[in-house]
């Protein structure tokens, strides 16, 4: 039984026209033992008959023809994984930049910390990323700061492990990427833990697709922010030190 067994954890795989990177992604990670929830999240490229060809591998497939986002497709994902009895969701991303060694990483640091409540986010080394990337990621880590008064080093990472339960139940707002963001600020106001692990994603693949819009993405995150900057003093603060408390028992 390897360790993900032992915590009862499925990889949750969530994809959007990532037929050139996912079929090896899905057979690394069973071929490693890894048990895996896959989403197809409305592609158009072939991603769907990748998935359908290793149907038998998986634990569970959900497939629908409308993109609805990767907010919508994680949260489908983690809906999908209590159903199914597991206690955690190791989510990563299809195109291939999170190895089995970020996964690894993030699977031994559950060894000392309280699994059922606690998000493990991969951190990753900047180094190497342009511009861009590193003044989203600081710019996402700075209001994730003034909403909760946690201090994380990378915000935006896909690489995570999710306790299901816990998550289970929260109407969220956000359906694309910035629900990323907001699942980690509505956890911290519910009393959990946020552990930061050093992890190394690769990004040379030759087939590598990312569907982030810097424009339209940047301006849906920025909103939230704006919404979640306005609700912490009000609303997420005070429930964060009630769940505190709750949880000290």
């Amino acid at each position: 039984m390897n360790r993900a067994d032992e915590l009862r954890a499925c990889v949750l795989l969530p994809s959007y026209n990532n037929c050139g990177t996912v079929g090896q992604v899905v057979d690394s990670l069973v071929d490693a033992g890894y048990k895996v929830i896959a989403v197809n999240d409305g592609s158009t490229d072939g991603t769907g008959d990748v998935f359908a060809g290793r149907k038998e591998k998986l634990s569970a497939l959900i497939s629908y023809s409308k993109n609805r986002g990767k907010g919508y497709a994680l949260a489908s994902g983690l809906k999908k994984a209590n159903e199914l009895g597991f206690a955690l969701a190791i989510s990563i991303d299809a195109d291939g930049q999170h190895t089995l060694q970020c996964i690894d990483n993030m699977v031994n640091a559950e060894k000392n910390i309280s699994s059922e409540n606690t998000i493990i986010i991969g951190s990753r080394g900047m180094r190497g990323r342009d511009g861009k990337s590193k003044f989203a990621n600081n710019f996402s880590n700075f209001w994730f700061t003034v909403q909760t008064g946690f201090k994380l080093p990378d915000t935006q990472s896909g690489c995570r492990i999710y306790p299901v339960k816990k998550l289970s139940g929260i109407h969220y707002f956000t359906t694309r990427y910035e629900f990323e963001l907001e699942i980690l600020v509505r956890a911290a106001w519910r009393g959990m833990n946020i552990l930061p692990v050093p992890i190394e994603a690769v990004y040379e693949q030759v087939n590598r697709v990312s569907h982030f819009r810097p424009g339209t993405d940047f301006i849906r995150i920025s909103v939230l922010n704006i919404f979640l900057t306005i609700l912490a003093p009000i609303y997420g603060y005070p429930k964060k030190l009630i769940n505190r408390w709750k949880n000290s028992f």
